[in-house]
């Protein structure tokens, strides 16, 4: 079926169209108003195949561009309500973080003024932002340890050339872990580790052959051969080593140990 839009109507949506244009926080509203009012179906089955044609622009852009321009509206109202002059956000990435943690219009303020905070009075990053977020998050929800001391677990991000490493939990903190790796010790945040579902003999196993290579490493080795094998064997998601596993850590405890 075809649709005629009246002659204010197709006003309106040139009058819009131009917004979208411009800045992310009047985008945003207009594409909301184009598609609260759907100004698009003179031409277009439905509100994403309009953006896509005419704007470039894909569904997951479109939900982002509302999502800002909301966000940044219940962040304004809430600086005039309280009188506060913090600077207000300037780009759509720095308001990802609230939004996509789904923040009530007074947190999505109050996080702004965390991070604004954060920054020094300057504009906060997304980076800086995010961390406003998760910091209102752990303290209105605070995250419960489920680790325990000598538990083996995974590194699954937060740790510079860790990621999906094995690690014996040493110490247990209220939001982190203090974990030991064959190389060293670390301190990871409990989102950032997996448990391993491990008996107690498949636990035993796997710490004895981390304990060889802790004593390789003890003797400063710095062979990239040798630092290649032992990063490898600490990326393994079983407790026993196969057969040329085995045969190539015993090399390296014969070169670097009984050489």
């Amino acid at each position: 079926m075809e649709y005629l839009l009246s002659p204010q109507e197709l006003a309106l949506r040139k009058e819009l169209e131009q917004a979208v244009r411009t800045g992310f926080v009047l985008r945003g509203k207009a594409l909301e108003k184009i598609e609260q009012l759907k100004l698009y179906r003179d031409n277009y089955d439905n509100f994403e195949e309009y953006c896509t044609t005419v704007f470039g622009f894909t569904t997951v852009y479109i939900k982002r561009c509302i999502s800002a321009s909301q966000t940044y509206n219940f962040i304004e109202s809430y600086l005039q309500t309280n009188g506060l002059n913090e600077p207000r956000p300037t780009k759509q990435r720095q308001l990802r973080p609230i939004f996509q943690a789904h923040l009530s219009p007074i947190e999505a303020g109050s996080v702004w003024v965390l991070a604004v905070s954060l920054a020094m009075g300057e504009v906060p990053t997304g980076s800086v932002v995010k961390e406003a977020v998760k910091a209102y998050l752990q303290q209105k929800y605070p995250p419960i340890n489920p680790f325990r001391v000598g538990q083996i677990c995974r590194i699954i991000r937060g740790i510079p050339g860790k990621k999906n490493c094995w690690c014996l939990v040493a110490e247990v903190r209220p939001t982190e872990c203090v974990v030991d790796t064959w190389d060293g010790q670390y301190v990871v945040e409990v989102d950032d580790l997996s448990s391993l579902s491990l008996t107690g003999d498949q636990q035993e196993e796997m710490l004895t052959w981390g304990e060889r290579m802790s004593a390789i490493n003890e003797v400063g080795i710095r062979d990239e051969a040798a630092l290649w094998i032992l990063r490898g064997l600490e990326k393994l998601n079983r407790s026993q080593l196969n057969s040329l596993e085995e045969k190539l850590l015993q090399l390296l405890e014969q070169f670097y140990l009984h050489g």
